[in-house]
Parts: C-alpha cells; sequence; structure tokens
C-alpha cells in the first residue's frame, strides 16, 4: 500500500471540497476516510481529522462542517453498515489495476476482499 500514498492528498481534496461547500453555499462535506488508513496514510487520522474541522471553520466567512462517519471503522465494518443499508456492490469499484473485476492481488483488492468475509457478504464483482 505504500505505493498508493500521495502526501497531504486529503488535505488537497478536503480544501477543494471546502472551497466548492462554501461556494455553493453548502454548510458541510463529508469525507471517506477510515480506521484501516491510520497507520499509512497520516492524513486519514483522528489528529488530522480534528485540525482540518478547526481549519474549516475559520479558513472562510462561513463555517463549513467536516463529516467523516467511517473515522473509526474498518473496512470490514463499513461493510457491515452497507449490508444492513442494502448497498447495491455492483457499483462499487476498488482495484488499482482499473479493472472492473477485481485483479485479488493489489491492496486495495485484498482490503475489499477482508471487508466482505466480515461481513460475510461474497463479492458480487467476482464469478
Amino acid at each position: 500500500m505504500k505505493l498508493t500514498v500521495v502526501p497531504n492528498r486529503n488535505m488537497i481534496f478536503a480544501s477543494i471540497a471546502i472551497g466548492w461547500a462554501v461556494n455553493l453555499d453548502y454548510n458541510e462535506v463529508a469525507l471517506g476516510v477510515h480506521a484501516g488508513d491510520h497507520t499509512i496514510y497520516p492524513d486519514c487520522r483522528p489528529v488530522f481529522i480534528a485540525e482540518l474541522r478547526a481549519i474549516a471553520s475559520v479558513s472562510n466567512f462561513k463555517p463549513i462542517e467536516v463529516y467523516t462517519p467511517f473515522l473509526f471503522m474498518d473496512k470490514g465494518d463499513i461493510a457491515i453498515l452497507g449490508k444492513k443499508l442494502n448497498v447495491d456492490y455492483l457499483l462499487t469499484h476498488t482495484c488499482y489495476e482499473g479493472r472492473k473485476i477485481p485483479c485479488g492481488k493489489c491492496g486495495a483488492c485484498q482490503e475489499r476482499k477482508y471487508a466482505f468475509e466480515k461481513a460475510q457478504l461474497k463479492d458480487p464483482l467476482i464469478n
């Protein structure tokens, strides 16, 4: 997964999202950061999110709330929640190889496999 690290990626995306939210007169933005990313991506950790929330509250004339519903959940927990919410997993994509059918080898596919196993779900993208 170290190959997927883009320094400050979530700060960049969050800055764009916050600017867009201000422009569209929205009150909040949502980020999909999750607990499984805490060890490898510094900008997915709770301390970063706390600081981002502080910045988002003062960086414009209108404070923007930063919503991170998965911050303390791993991908397995997210898949379990998706199962409860009847998420259509045919509409999801994970593979870093860009394939519609997961390659099964890249880090993202390994995490996807773990998530489906934890949720006791069959991945609909795999025959």
